[in-house]
């Protein structure tokens, strides 16, 4: 953070707190050009993209002492893992759906007696021949 002045921390600041460029001017008593200004040199003296996700970001990580890149491969391996445990539970419901199908006939054919029988001995039951 030694790379800002104080009043382009308070800007950054407001940023974090998510307020916009005239919410920051009134909080801290500026005109609204001189929130531009600041923001714009916070831009020019450390490099990142002129975006206000971009300065939140770069915000936080030096005030928690972040490195980005490991921030980004633990959000990308969570939302891998939320993927496999939401492809897993599908299938796990497709396993169970087909399980509870099966038990259906099964018990069918237990309670179906000789009355549903063709010649050749399948069961058929009502509104399934085919």
């Amino acid at each position: 953070m030694d790379e800002i002045t104080a009043a382009e921390k308070r800007i950054a600041v407001g940023y974090v707190d998510g307020l916009t460029g005239k919410e920051i001017a009134s909080r801290y008593h500026l005109s609204y050009n001189t929130v531009v200004r600041h923001t714009q040199n916070i831009y020019d003296k450390t490099g990142i993209p002129h975006s206000t996700n971009a300065l939140v970001a770069w915000f936080l990580a030096k005030t928690f002492h972040l490195d980005l890149s490991e921030v980004k491969r633990g959000i990308g391996g969570v939302l891998l893992l939320f993927l496999v445990g939401f492809q897993m539970a599908a299938s796990d419901f497709d396993n169970s759906f087909l399980r509870f199908s099966s038990a259906r006939r099964v018990e069918a054919r237990k309670t179906s007696g000789r009355r549903n029988r063709r010649d050749d001995d399948t069961l058929t039951l009502p509104g399934l021949e085919g």
